[in-house]
C-alpha cells in the first residue's frame, strides 16, 4: 500500500533488555525533522550463501548459537512466545523502558534505519553502532541498497560498482562486534513505487540484492538478510515473487501490514488481510516454502490522515487478530515491530500519547 510517512532522518525503534534500554543519535541527538517516507532465531538455514567467499564451519556454528542465545521461542526477552519489538518516538532510553513497563513486556528486538541521503550515511552509521554494540539483542536495520539522493543506479549495484561500500559496511558492523547479531532488512517494501529501489525491474533487484549480500559478507559471513514485502499486490511488481533473490541469498521473509486496504473492523475485512491476495498467510506459506521464518517489521492500527477511508481507525479487534496470529504461528515468526507513532499522517500510537485507547487495551491484553 502507498504510504505517505514522515520519519525522522536518523529513526530507532529500540529494544529494551534486563534493568537497561538505550537511545539512538544521529550525530549527537536524534533528528525530528520530518521527511517523507516511509532472528534471526535458531533454525534458520545457516549454509554459506557466497560464490568465491570461504565461510568456515566455526563462523557458522558462532552465529547459530549467537541467533540461539538471542531469540528462541519461549525464551525471549518478553516472556513472550515469539520475539516482539516496538517502535516508540524520541528515543530517549527513559521512554523505552516506560513503553516496556506500560505494556508488561521487554522488547527483544531493536528495529532501525540508517539514514540514507548519501553512501557513508548508509556504510558508516557510527550512531548505531555506539549505541547498540553492547546490547544483547537482535538488531534489525533498515538498509536501502543506494542513497536516495546522488547519481547511484540499481543497474549499477546489479553490475557490482558497489561492492567497496558495502564491503565497508560489513566491515563497520564487524567492528561493532554486532555481526552475528544483525539482521539486514535491504530495501524493504520494494514492491511499492515510493523508493529509488522498487521493483520495477523484478530482475535488475534480485542481481542488486545478491551482489549486496555476496559483497558484505565476504567480510561479515554472520549478517542475516530479511526480504521484506508490503502486503497486497505491489505497485513497482505486483507478485513481490518475481524479485525474490533465492533461498540462498535471504534468511527471513517480512511483510508490513497495516490496518488498512482495509481496515479489519469485521471478519470478512481480517479474512482478506489475512488470507487475502499476498496476504499474512500468503507469506507465511511462501518462508515455510522456502525453510525461512517470517518478520512482520511494520504493524499497527492507522486511523491518521493518509488512509482516510480506508482503516479501520481504533480498532482494538485488528489488534487482537494480530496478537493471535504471532501466538498461533509462534514458532515461525522470526520477530514482529508495532510501529508506534504519533504523526497525524499515521496517528497510530497506543502509548505516549495514547491516540488508540481500545486498541491500547487490547494491545496489552493480547501480548
Amino acid at each position: 500500500m502507498r504510504r505517505t510517512r514522515i520519519r525522522p532522518t536518523l529513526v530507532l525503534l529500540t529494544a529494551l533488555t534486563v534493568g537497561m534500554c538505550a537511545a539512538a543519535a544521529g550525530g549527537s541527538s536524534l533528528s525530528t525533522t520530518a521527511a517523507p517516507d516511509r532472528t534471526a532465531t535458531a533454525g534458520l538455514p545457516s549454509s554459506p550463501r557466497l560464490s568465491g567467499a570461504q565461510v568456515s564451519t566455526q563462523s557458522i556454528a558462532d552465529r547459530d548459537a549467537s541467533a540461539a542465545r538471542l531469540l528462541v521461542a519461549g525464551r525471549n526477552r518478553s516472556g513472550l512466545s515469539w520475539p516482539s519489538g516496538a517502535y516508540v518516538p524520541g528515543g530517549s532510553p527513559h521512554t523505552y523502558a516506560r513503553f516496556g513497563a506500560w505494556r508488561g513486556h521487554k522488547l527483544d528486538v531493536a528495529v532501525m534505519w540508517t539514514a540514507r541521503s548519501n553512501w557513508s550515511e548508509i556504510t558508516n552509521p557510527d550512531w548505531i553502532y555506539r549505541t547498540w554494540s553492547d546490547m544483547p539483542v537482535v538488531k534489525v536495520i533498515g538498509v536501502p541498497p543506494i542513497p536516495e539522493n546522488g547519481s547511484a543506479t540499481m543497474s549499477q549495484c546489479a553490475a557490482g560498482a558497489y561492492d567497496e561500500q558495502w564491503k565497508t559496511f560489513a566491515r563497520t558492523v564487524k567492528a561493532a562486534g554486532m555481526e552475528y547479531e544483525t539482521i539486514v532488512r535491504l530495501g524493504w517494501e520494494f514492491n511499492g513505487d515510493w523508493y529509488r529501489w522498487s521493483a520495477h525491474s523484478p530482475s535488475l533487484f534480485v542481481r542488486c540484492w545478491r551482489q549486496v549480500v555476496s559483497a558484505a559478507e565476504s567480510v561479515a559471513p554472520g549478517l542475516r538478510w530479511d526480504w521484506s514485502v508490503n502486503r497486497g499486490a505491489g505497485q513497482s511488481v505486483s507478485d513481490a515473487r518475481k524479485a525474490w533473490p533465492g533461498s540462498r541469498y535471504v534468511d527471513v521473509v517480512g511483510v508490513d501490514s497495516y490496518d488498512v486496504w482495509p481496515g479489519a473492523t469485521s471478519a470478512s475485512a481480517w479474512n482478506q488481510q489475512l488470507n487475502g491476495a499476498y496476504g499474512l498467510n500468503f507469506w507465511l506459506r511462501f518462508a515455510k516454502a522456502h525453510g525461512k521464518k517470517l518478520s512482520v517489521p511494520e504493524w499497527g492500527v492507522y486511523p491518521g490522515t493518509s488512509h482516510a477511508g480506508h482503516n479501520g481507525g481504533d480498532n482494538p479487534y485488528y489488534i487482537a487478530k494480530m496478537t493471535r496470529f504471532f501466538r498461533a504461528n509462534a514458532k515461525y515468526i522470526a520477530y514482529e515491530a508495532y510501529f508506534n507513532e504519533s504523526a497525524s499522517y499515521y496517528a497510530g500510537s497506543l502509548w505516549g500519547p495514547v491516540q488508540n485507547p481500545r486498541a491500547a487495551r487490547a494491545y496489552r491484553a493480547g501480548l
